[in-house]
């Protein structure tokens, strides 16, 4: 079971720019937050953008005793639910998820946080006909 407090440098509150040219022509501006939920031994994440085509977002971390990884449970506005896997090894923040059904697709997301740990520099994939494709680029700057 991997040691959640190792995610302690993601806690706090940040701005993120979504830099989307497959759905928007200009960057759009959010929010996410990471907090401990009371013990930490769960890490809550909440995230908003300006843009609606950006669903509101929340997610429950958990370390699992049977995994080597961390298992995050996503649920957005639009009501989708979805598990993910998740690392954070030195500076490297790895999530990712195989498709459920056939209508479904594959999706990974992989960001390096600064040295400083003021910054979070990522981007997240998909498939699309089995093919891996960028679908867009995500900067998380630390507020607080």
């Amino acid at each position: 079971m991997p040691d959640i407090t190792t995610l302690a440098p993601l806690v706090g509150r940040w701005t993120e720019t979504i830099d989307a040219p497959r759905h928007l022509d200009e960057p759009v501006k959010g929010e996410m937050t990471m907090e401990w939920l009371r013990d930490e031994k769960v890490l809550l994440q909440r995230s908003i953008a300006e843009d609606p085509i950006f669903p509101e977002g929340v997610s429950l971390v958990t370390a699992e005793e049977e995994k080597d990884t961390f298992t995050v449970h996503y649920f957005d506005s639009r009501g989708v639910a979805r598990i993910y896997d998740m690392t954070l090894e030195g500076r490297v923040w790895k999530m990712w998820r195989e498709a459920t059904g056939p209508d479904d697709f594959d999706q990974r997301f992989e960001g390096a946080l600064s040295e400083d740990g003021s910054t979070v520099e990522g981007a997240f994939h998909l498939t699309e006909d089995g093919e891996w494709i960028h679908d867009f680029d995500v900067t998380y700057t630390r507020r607080g």
